[in-house]
């Protein structure tokens, strides 16, 4: 299998071209989102972080754009060239040439893809990979719940409503827009982190807090589901951690039961045998 590296990517339109994909869509039944990431080369998780790489609070080392914007680019491309999927080494070659070459302060992320960062570079652009194929994975399974099956409501996966409205993914069931939060860990660690976030965010948009989520009254008015990735309940396929049918089916009943939809209509996972 093919793998990307900075020479493959369209010097045109920044986008990777590379002979070898394996045929998958963004937009899919979950079986078959399984059984084509079956077919790329298996990911390998790293747990252990390099801090030199990662934000923190105070300082601005660390700071990339938004990741999901790569992430999805490649998955429409690969949805518009033959339903496609890609590759960690794929991923990590067109972060690489985005924020290297492609990006007009290039050489402030230059150093995170050199010794010695490079290595804990790689990791961290692993928990993006790792973090994207689970919600995605999540996206075609509400996808194919509420929109193909019980034909109750529409499903929006954008990366600009998460990195701006902080919502992973935004459903609409039944007159009803609800906001899906999907995080890897258990719940009671989960404030700790967003509190964390919530303050290098507020340093981020020191200059620009305009343009931040705090104060939107329609976002403060719609509801939160949350669904969680922990090492007690999820999948592995792959090598990839995503969430697991069980997970998916009680975030989908509580979407069923916020919305009033009526019982015969609500559509649910099979359990795994």
């Amino acid at each position: 299998m093919a793998s990307a590296t900075p020479a493959d990517i369209n010097e045109s339109t920044g986008t990777a071209m590379i002979e070898g994909w394996t045929p998958v869509s963004v937009d899919m039944y979950e079986s078959r989102f399984r059984t084509e990431l079956m077919k790329v080369p298996a990911f390998e998780p790293n747990d252990v972080r390099d801090p030199d790489v990662w934000p923190r609070p105070g300082s601005s080392d660390g700071e990339f754009p938004a990741w999901r914007a790569l992430f999805g680019s490649l998955c429409l491309w690969g949805h518009s060239t033959g339903y496609r999927l890609f590759s960690f080494d794929t991923f990590f070659s067109y972060c690489e040439k985005a924020y290297t070459e492609r990006h007009p302060e290039n050489e402030r992320f230059r150093r995170y893809f050199q010794a010695p960062l490079r290595d804990g570079m790689r990791q961290r652009i692993g928990v993006w990979y790792e973090s994207g194929m689970a919600e995605t994975h999540l996206y075609a399974c509400l996808a194919q719940a509420l929109e193909d099956e019980s034909k109750t409501g529409v499903v929006l996966y954008d990366p600009r409503a998460d990195w701006k409205l902080k919502a992973d993914i935004v459903v609409i069931l039944n007159g009803n827009a609800i906001r899906v939060s999907a995080y890897v860990g258990d719940e009671a660690e989960r404030a700790g982190i967003e509190r964390r976030r919530d303050g290098i965010e507020r340093v981020r948009k020191r200059n620009t807090a305009k343009s931040a989520h705090w104060g939107n009254e329609e976002l403060g008015r719609m509801p939160l589901s949350e669904i969680a990735l922990t090492a007690d309940d999820m999948q592995v396929v792959n090598g990839c951690r995503l969430f697991s049918i069980a997970a998916v089916n009680r975030l989908l009943t509580e979407l069923y039961t916020y919305a009033e939809v009526q019982p015969s209509k609500r559509w649910t996972f099979r359990a795994p045998d």
